[in-house]
């Protein structure tokens, strides 16, 4: 074997080698894309837990929940202030739900489909709307805004 074939035989070599590591190096990003978007999947879990486990392990708060979203009960200024902090860590919640929705990291439809049904449940109540109706405009994005309007008025027709 000639001089310039091993020089052809080492570029081939060397190409496949290139090849390899693409692929290998395109099946790391895939796993490792894989394992950012579980993490998200539990972020989300977590945020939702708080919320969740607020309202399951403290009788107080779904008294709050329940009877005040009705307006079965009038609140004095401190369990309307609590009300609103439990709507706004919902709403928080939701936020992040359709953020993650929004970049891709959850399939198109997640937002609507789950905690923008259980948003609506929220805010169809009396102080819900009247809540939603002053906390919109103040530290929500105005797309995200205009998505839980929209879930709003699809789910009221």
């Amino acid at each position: 074997m000639s001089l310039a074939q091993l020089a052809d035989l080492a570029q081939v070599v060397g190409a496949l080698g290139l090849i390899l590591s693409l692929l290998f190096v395109g099946l790391q990003i895939k796993h490792n894309t894989a394992a950012l978007q579980r993490n998200e999947h539990n972020s989300t879990m977590a945020q939702w837990t708080v919320v969740r486990q607020a309202i399951a392990t403290n009788r107080d708060i779904a008294e709050l929940m329940t009877a005040g979203l009705r307006g079965e009960s009038t609140l004095d200024a401190a369990d309307q202030l609590r009300l609103e902090q439990m709507l706004q860590e919902y709403a928080w919640a939701s936020f992040h739900i359709w953020d993650r929705t929004q970049r891709g990291v959850f399939p198109k439809g997640t937002f609507e489909a789950t905690s923008g049904v259980m948003m609506c449940d929220l805010l169809r109540t009396a102080r819900g709307s009247a809540w939603w109706a002053s906390a919109k405009n103040k530290g929500f994005i105005p797309a995200f805004v205009a998505d839980v309007d929209a879930v709003l008025a699809k789910d009221a027709a």
